[in-house]
């Protein structure tokens, strides 16, 4: 399972991390990918996926399974792209570019609609926006990110997926994930989709993050064609 951290302003960084410890005690090897753009290693590197470079990043997730598929130490046939925020969105974004590179995507809080996302972000995020992504004003930027939102491809996805939404999220709001979803089952592909009413940008009520954790286990767990782990005794 290939994970995407959020940000994009961020980096994975090795320690523990519950949910991906669950994963791996439950036989899923996790691939905790810094793709390009991620911090932690340079300016050069943090600005590689600045504005129009946006859509190399995605090359980076093919080739992590690529790299994979040399080791030998895992199934390259059974992989998935798990991500939360950004990481949502490279993960929606990921399965319409790569329909049959995945066998299930996992998205939680993910951008479906980059000219919506931008329009609507507050006066504070507006002027980093500008740095990291464009001027959603411009029209040529404007035309470059309606191309690459994954709402806009959502035709493309036949991958499964299992969206993840907080009903009361003030950064990505909830119906970037609504639309989505109903944009992809209306192709014929499956979506679970599970939507917290009482949640924001991040599941924060031990019992919800609980449910939300077994699901997604269990939906991989389905996809990859895993026998579930026997009950405890």
């Amino acid at each position: 399972m290939l994970n995407l951290h959020g940000g994009p302003s961020a980096h994975a960084v090795p320690g523990y991390t519950p949910h991906l410890q669950y994963f791996a005690a439950r036989g899923i090897a996790v691939f905790d990918l810094n793709y390009r753009g991620s911090t932690g290693f340079g300016k050069t590197f943090a600005r590689l996926n600045d504005k129009r470079l946006r859509v190399n990043e995605l090359g980076d997730l093919a080739d992590a399974v690529a790299y994979m598929r040399k080791t030998g130490r895992v199934d390259p046939a059974r992989a998935a792209v798990m991500g939360g925020s950004y990481g949502g969105y490279l993960t929606n974004a990921a399965v319409g570019a790569y329909p049959d590179l995945f066998v299930a995507g996992a998205s939680f809080v993910g951008v479906s609609d980059w000219v919506k996302a931008l329009e609507g972000a507050g006066p504070e995020l507006k002027a980093s926006d500008r740095q990291e992504y464009g001027d959603i004003d411009n029209p040529a930027d404007r035309t470059f990110f309606a191309s690459i939102s994954p709402i806009n491809n959502a035709a493309k996805i036949r991958t499964p997926l299992l969206v993840e939404h907080g009903a009361n999220d003030p950064r990505d709001p909830v119906t970037e994930s609504d639309r989505l979803v109903e944009a992809v089952r209306r192709n014929g592909t499956e979506v679970v989709y599970l939507r917290f009413p009482d949640e924001g940008h991040s599941v924060t009520n031990l019992a919800n993050r609980v449910h939300m954790w077994r699901a997604v286990a269990a939906f991989l767990e389905r996809k990859f064609g895993m026998s579930p782990p026997s009950p405890a005794r």
